[in-house]
């Protein structure tokens, strides 16, 4: 009977540590909360239009191919992806950019379309670059003086004697549209002076005639340098279409030999207008990539003509 006893206290002994030892254990327990996951850590992620994606680190987003890295290998080679391929990159600093197709003309993505990682713009909207204008950059400032007329509403001009005037001056602006390609506009203007003689016996008169002419243009023109090389010497063929205006004021005066005293004057003035077709040929000298002189000849408001040229940018 003793020996029972002692059993049965030995075992609540037993029991009551096992459950003082879980009671303890269960009560000291310290439960931590859940931990984000960081997102595409270290690398970024390149979905594209199929759904495919493409885990990597993306080093340059061109016009027509995106170029990124392997993660497992990021000393390793660089790969590329068409950009039309390519939906949307998710930058490993949560930056999303939406890459922006080409449009239906073959035509790339408006500057600034595309996003930038290290700026981290994420905006899906098209922008402006300001800082690249077809109109400003590789623009040149064209000065000539032509000294040999082309352009004149004078009828049959070849039976006057020249009797001087002011050269055509011209200034132009064109601008660069593709490497050897030129676009821009050109105004000129100048005067120039006729005169003649002229002696009637069947009258007895004696006609001395003086014309002045005045004349404007405007064209437009598209300028082809010849060679792409760095020589300082470019030749170039300029085309181009404009109008032409002249203001002729002529003075007559009509003197009658049997009678000195007798001494008529008469004067009139004339306007005319047309399109004009400029053709000319020449070639630049480069003194420097801001400095130019040229020389030109062939058909416009005068045949012959020389300047200087200003590069903008």
């Amino acid at each position: 009977m003793n020996n029972l006893y002692a059993v049965v206290r030995l075992m609540v002994l037993i029991s009551f540590c096992f459950c003082t030892h879980v009671y303890g254990q269960t009560d000291t327990t310290q439960r931590l909360p859940p931990q984000p996951i960081k997102q595409n850590s270290g690398f970024d992620v390149i979905i594209k239009k199929s759904g495919e994606i493409i885990y990597g680190l993306v080093t340059e987003v061109a016009p027509y191919l995106i170029y990124y890295k392997r993660t497992d290998i990021p000393d390793g080679p660089i790969y590329s992806v068409p950009r039309n391929d390519v939906y949307a990159i998710s930058y490993r600093n949560q930056v999303i950019d939406y890459i922006h197709p080409f449009d239906e003309n073959g035509e790339m993505p408006p500057p600034g379309g595309a996003m930038n990682p290290a700026n981290g713009n994420n905006s899906n909207y098209p922008r402006i670059n300001y800082n690249k204008n077809i109109v400003l950059d590789h623009g040149s400032v064209h000065i000539g003086v032509g000294f040999i007329r082309s352009f004149s509403k004078v009828d049959h001009a070849n039976n006057y004697s020249s009797s001087g005037g002011a050269p055509v001056i011209s200034l132009a602006y064109d601008a660069k549209i593709k490497d050897n390609l030129k676009v821009g506009v050109l105004i000129g203007f100048g005067s120039h002076k006729f005169s003649n003689q002229d002696y009637s016996t069947y009258d007895s008169t004696f006609n001395s005639l003086s014309l002045k002419e005045s004349i404007f243009g405007l064209y437009a023109y598209g300028k082809y340098t010849l060679l792409n090389t760095t020589s300082r010497i470019q030749p170039y063929i300029t085309l181009g279409l404009g109008i032409a205006t002249s203001h002729i004021t002529s003075e007559n005066k009509i003197s009658f030999l049997n009678d000195d005293t007798k001494v008529l004057l008469v004067k009139s003035g004339a306007r005319g207008a047309s399109l004009n077709l400029m053709a000319r040929v020449g070639a630049e000298y480069y003194f420097s990539n801001q400095l130019q002189a040229f020389i030109d000849a062939g058909s416009g408001l005068s045949i012959l003509n020389l300047g200087i040229s200003v590069s903008v940018k």
